[in-house]
């Protein structure tokens, strides 16, 4: 914007009205232009003292509203403004002029009031209230020229016309005559032109651009006050921010243009909405009027693309189109945000910590081409109540339990069958028949011969024709769509309430500031919780006691120092317990059945077959084998029943199966019924916060986890009884209670702190740069609920809802694929206890099962119970732990290590140590003097370390 130009630069502008006026009766009281000090003739002292002598002078009148074009020498502003000696003359050589006249006579006056002269050369916009202005001012006019000549007349029944003061009075009216005329054709002029007004679009376009050009300076001033504004990009300013509020704030013409061409007739639905499309629009307009103008609610809005699509070109892309800053300027914008960091409330506390990892990508040949991870521990705390203060009193009832006590912790759809029953074709039975004779299709339909070769186009026996391949396959689908449409299985329904429900415990989270720690080994877990007492005031003795929970790798590595830490309350993640609960369900029943359901699934190769036995998948993992594989393997379980019996029931069916003998049924019958319903009853207890339910899922699955190799979670469970069992009964009931937690206030929506956590840090992720520091994390931790609160408070402004419809969320049925694997089943006689000629082999049938898991149950129950008493109640070594063997071949494998001779031991030693860390290395060396007992022990710890490593990586 240009500047104001200096008043010496301007011209005087009485000087130049000499010149336009040379005939002018003002130049009479005017002197000429002296040198000095020049004012600007738009300054108000000027402005005013011209205006009140445009009453006696009309010709002033049309440069009224251009005088900052000139200015004012010294001599005139001392002679003509500054004193009131010239304007008082004037007024005493009218009132002289109008005393002379009868005394009972109204004094002329020759008043232009400055609201009704304000004549400009140029054109107005509004040309209605320019109409009104002059024919206001006519009126005057008239009535002045009608008083003049009244006055005259009087004038002449007294004076004479050679009189000279009537002289002067006469030659004002005919000046104000002369200057009447072209006013009042100037005025019919408009007047035309106001009746023609808005005709065509250019007329339009020209009044909009003089608009314009008068408001430029207004609009320039309105942005560069906002600019100054540093306040608006703040966190609270912005989570207030209201479209009305800040259009109300914006210049009013502009503001009113894009309303009024925007509005809608009868439309009143969404007008948060609209006004937030407005104040995009101006802010648009700001940002073309001033190039580095940027928008506050726009850096808001793209830092909300960022975090989603975690770009950095989105945002600069923004920058360029909604002036919403650039990647830079983001980056500064967050950093401001961030602040110091803030100490956990007062009040009944938990806490979680987790590692997590940004991974680095290197895309030239440098060192060994890796990826370089930055890994740090990451927190979040929640406040349940500010006023409970129950942390502040010891919460233990029992330093240690005794032996009885210790003991306490050893024990703890059938109508759709009837349906599939009573159907005249079963379609389970005719796929099993298909599918075994399927080189020898074909049937006559006139003689019934069967397992004809589908070479043969005649029956061998009536020679009649044979139907085609074709038409046997259409066949079998019309036996498949019945089969479809006879036996439905419903899909997962989750009824979602939309009400937030009172007894529902939500508590306020915080995220305190990550530490650049990884969590993976003892030293650094103790610092994580040396960290842990400082920021929840344990330190201080501002509390007592603590709850924390973390994964199964830390829970692991803090036990081994629990003692140190007398106030912390350790709880396993539910989210991880879960995880690993259904990932040692299959790898128990790998090599039994679940290896072919995989490849009945579509999983082929070797790599897809280990993500499959993995769980990598979580979701993927948990549809597969609690919905499908449990279905069909619970059909086929009772599938014998039902079809042996005349009204079967449930009570019927438990009756029958505790009375069958084959081992192969009463396996399948244990894993599903008992420990896969386990792991559903688990996740029930935690979506709907039913700590009972929780308790009993965890120890009717408990045997699993000393069956086989799973150190770290046959650990946890154990101590995390013990532990509770330790606790005050009004502590641990409320611990219980909040252990997990519903965001939405849903009562059917609680999820584990961990689970809640790794929302976060996916949060945290989001708001990192590529390669992240210390301070980087940092910034994203005190950010994050303050980025949480602005995206959905944005959210609700431009209609946006990120929750899912209120309508029932529903899962795609799995009729086919739970009948695939019931025709595997069935064809092998699977769980058939009544078929004959039956084997202890898995469903392949290619591995005979070992003689443990007949047993199964009762061994797993015996070794959680010899695990128990070495850890907690005689506390000794464990010594060598051997899991039940699944297959015969597993329990060879352990029977022949008993029989090996010490040099063969030795070796086996020797080809697994290189495979160890080399803190582990170091100490088995120098073996050979050892006897062969010890080796057996050396070679069973190697394998348990080995083992432990493989379990690290898939237990967490």
């Amino acid at each position: 914007m240009s500047s104001k130009p200096e008043a010496k630069d301007l011209s005087c502008f009485f000087a130049f009205f000499a010149k336009k006026h040379p005939n002018s009766d003002l130049l009479k009281h005017v002197e000429k232009c002296r040198e000095g000090k020049w004012r600007n003739a738009s300054a108000t002292a000027a402005k005013t003292r011209i205006t009140e002598m445009a009453e006696y002078f009309p010709e002033l009148t049309s440069y009224l509203d251009s005088m900052e074009s000139y200015s004012l020498c010294r001599g005139h502003y001392n002679r003509v403004i500054a004193k009131k000696a010239f304007i008082n003359q004037l007024k005493k050589e009218t009132d002289s002029i109008l005393s002379s006249g009868e005394p009972e006579k109204k004094r002329l006056k020759f008043s232009n009031d400055d609201d009704k002269l304000k004549v400009s050369e140029k054109t107005f916009v509004d040309f209605g209230a320019q109409v009104d202005l002059f024919e206001k001012t006519f009126v005057d006019f008239g009535a002045q020229v009608d008083l003049c000549e009244k006055t005259c007349a009087d004038f002449g029944s007294y004076v004479s016309f050679s009189d000279p003061m009537c002289e002067i009075l006469q030659r004002r009216i005919d000046e104000l005559e002369k200057n009447n005329k072209p006013l009042l054709s100037e005025n019919e002029a408009l007047k035309k032109k106001l009746s023609e007004r808005f005709t065509n679009q250019q007329d339009r376009i020209n009044s909009i651009i003089e608009i314009a050009q008068k408001e430029r300076s207004n609009l320039y001033e309105d942005i560069t006050n906002l600019m100054k504004n540093q306040e608006r990009f703040c966190l609270d300013n912005l989570l207030k921010y209201s479209p009305s509020k800040w259009l109300a704030e914006r210049n009013p013409v502009v503001v009113k243009f894009i309303e009024t061409l925007t509005h809608n007739e009868g439309e009143h639905q969404h007008r948060e909405e609209k006004l937030f499309k407005h104040a995009v629009a101006i802010d648009a307009i700001y940002g073309s009027r001033h190039l580095k103008y940027v928008s506050a609610i726009n850096l808001a809005t793209s830092a909300i693309k960022y975090s989603l699509a975690r770009s950095k070109m989105i945002v600069d892309i923004d920058n360029h189109i909604i002036s919403s800053g650039s990647y830079t300027k983001f980056n500064s914008w967050l950093e401001s945000l961030a602040g110091e960091q803030l100490q956990l409330p007062e009040g009944f506390l938990f806490l979680a910590f987790d590692n997590e990892q940004k991974g680095q990508k290197n895309y030239l040949d440098r060192g060994h081409n890796t990826v370089i991870f930055h890994t740090v521990t990451s927190f979040v705390a929640f406040n349940y109540s500010r006023n409970n203060n129950i942390q502040s009193v010891n919460p233990w009832l029992y330093t240690e339990l005794d032996q009885k006590q210790y003991e306490e912790l050893f024990h703890l759809s059938s109508g759709e069958l009837c349906v599939e029953k009573n159907q005249e074709t079963n379609a389970i039975d005719e796929l099993v028949h298909h599918q075994s004779q399927i080189g020898h299709m074909k049937k006559c339909t006139v003689c019934q011969t069967s397992n004809i070769d589908n070479k043969k186009r005649v029956c061998p026996e009536c020679h009649n024709k044979l139907p085609t391949i074709a038409e046997i396959i259409d066949e079998q689908h019309k036996i498949i769509n019945a089969a479809e449409k006879s036996t439905v299985i419903s899909p997962y329904v989750f009824k979602q309430r939309s009400v937030p429900e009172s007894e529902v415990h939500t508590p306020q989270i915080f995220v305190p500031d990550p530490i650049g720690i990884n969590p993976n080994s003892i030293d650094n877990v103790r610092k994580v919780l040396e960290h842990i007492k400082e920021i929840s005031g344990v330190k201080d003795d501002s509390r007592k006691w603590v709850v924390v929970t973390c994964d199964g790798v830390p829970y692991h590595h803090i036990q081994k120092m629990k003692k140190d830490f007398p106030w912390l309350i350790l709880i396993p993640g539910a989210l991880h317990e879960e995880m690993n609960m259904l990932k040692a369900f299959v790898e128990l029943n790998w090599n039994i059945d679940i290896r072919d359901f995989a490849k009945c699934q579509g999983y082929r190769t070797e790599n897809q077959l280990q993500f499959f036995k993995k769980c990598s998948d979580h979701h993927k993992s948990w549809d597969s084998i609690c919905n499908i594989y449990r279905h069909a393997m619970v059909s086929e379980l009772m599938w014998p029943y039902v079809i042996s019996e005349e009204n079967p029931s449930v009570e019927g069916y438990l009756k029958w199966a505790q009375n069958q003998t084959d081992h192969m049924f009463r396996l399948k019958y244990e894993q599903v019924f008992i420990y896969l319903q386990a792991i559903i009853n688990f996740r029930t207890g935690v979506r709907f916060n039913r700590p009972l339910l929780r308790f009993a899922a965890r120890r009717i699955f408990a045997p699993i986890w000393s069956a086989r190799r799973h150190p770290i979670y046959r650990l946890i469970e154990v101590t995390d009884e013990e532990q509770m069992l330790r606790l005050k009964p009004e502590i641990r009931n409320l611990i219980q209670e909040r252990i997990v937690t519903s965001r939405s206030k849903l009562s059917n929506q609680h999820q584990g702190h961990d689970a809640i956590l790794e929302e976060i840090n996916k949060s945290l992720k989001s708001l990192i740069p590529p390669i992240p520091s210390q301070r980087h994390w940092e910034i994203a931790a005190r950010n994050c609920t303050k980025f949480s609160k602005l995206r959905t408070n944005i959210f609700n402004i431009i209609g946006y809802s990120e929750s899912e419809v209120n309508e029932p969320r529903t899962r795609p049925g799995f009729t086919v694929e739970s009948r695939r694997f019931r025709v595997q089943i069935r064809k092998a006689n699977f769980v058939n206890p009544t078929a004959d000629n039956r084997d202890f082999q898995n469903l392949g049938g290619e591995l005979t099962l070992s003689e443990e898991m007949i047993r199964f149950s009762e061994i797993a129950r015996m070794k959680r119970i010899e695990f128990i008493k070495a850890k907690l109640i005689e506390k000794t070594p464990l010594g060598i732990w051997r899991p039940i063997p699944v297959t015969c071949e597993e329990a060879e494998l352990q029977k022949s290590e008993s029989s090996l001779k010490k040099s063969q031991i030795l070796s086996i030693i020797n080809s697994l140590t290189p495979s160890l860390g080399d803190l582990d290395r170091s100490r088995f060396r120098g073996l050979s003097n050892k006897s062969r007992e010890d080796l057996v022990d050396i070679l069973q710890e190697i394998r348990n370390i080995l083992a432990g490593n493989s379990i690290d990586a898939n237990e967490v």
